[in-house]
């Protein structure tokens, strides 16, 4: 009777277990992140989140990543392993080492809602990733000009975006398929943003697709 109460526990624990890591099953994008006192947030090639059940993988801002994750009987994530893909810039370095260093340092989470998931370690840094569905639609405003950038190994130029009249601009990194940029002029236009299944290990998560040009 004892063996079969233990054994009966056990299972129950496993299936709370499966349970409580299904939750936080999804695709996510970083949001910002707080890294020795000071807050971040991302500009347009953002760090990605995949979490299927006890593995993890994404876009750190240079590289890819894959490892672990338990959440009993307490947070552990990794080791994870990169590729090894050099960043271009030292701040970008500088971004995805801190990146990488919080997530594996990390100690607790908190799921806010369904959408919005936080990791932070025992000093007080964190990360905050959104759930993201597979497509969306959204506003964007074109500068009218374009800046240099980098995208990988390749140098480029690339459009500077923004949601809101309000924010600042950022570096957009991808191609706007149907979209051709004059330059010297405003734009502001409706794009689809659709998931990329496996990107390359350089390559943002999204592409977009132009359905509407709104006004300058």
């Amino acid at each position: 009777m004892l063996k079969k109460t233990i054994l009966l526990a056990a299972l129950l624990s496993l299936s709370v277990f499966a349970e409580a890591q299904s939750l936080l099953d999804g695709d996510y994008i970083l949001k910002e992140w707080r890294h020795t006192g000071a807050s971040f947030r991302p500009g347009e090639k953002a760090p990605t989140l995949k979490i299927q059940g006890d593995r993890i993988s994404g876009f750190a801002g240079c590289n890819r990543y894959t490892g672990s994750i338990n959440t009993l009987p307490r947070l552990k994530v990794g080791p994870l392993a990169t590729t090894r893909m050099a960043c271009l810039g030292d701040e970008a370095k500088r971004n995805e080492s801190a990146v990488l260093s919080v997530f594996e340092g990390a100690r607790r989470f908190k799921l806010r809602q369904p959408d919005r998931l936080e990791f932070s370690s025992a000093k007080g840094e964190r990360l905050t990733f959104v759930r993201q569905p597979d497509t969306i639609e959204q506003v964007l405003y074109i500068a009218p000009e374009t800046k240099p950038c980098s995208a990988g190994v390749a140098q480029m130029n690339c459009l500077q975006t923004r949601e809101a009249p309000s924010d600042e601009w950022s570096l957009f990194y991808n191609h706007i398929e149907g979209f051709d940029f004059v330059a010297g002029k405003n734009y502001k236009i409706k794009v689809r943003r659709e998931k990329v299944a496996n990107p390359p290990a350089d390559a943002s998560a999204f592409k977009y697709v132009l359905l509407e040009v709104l006004g300058d």
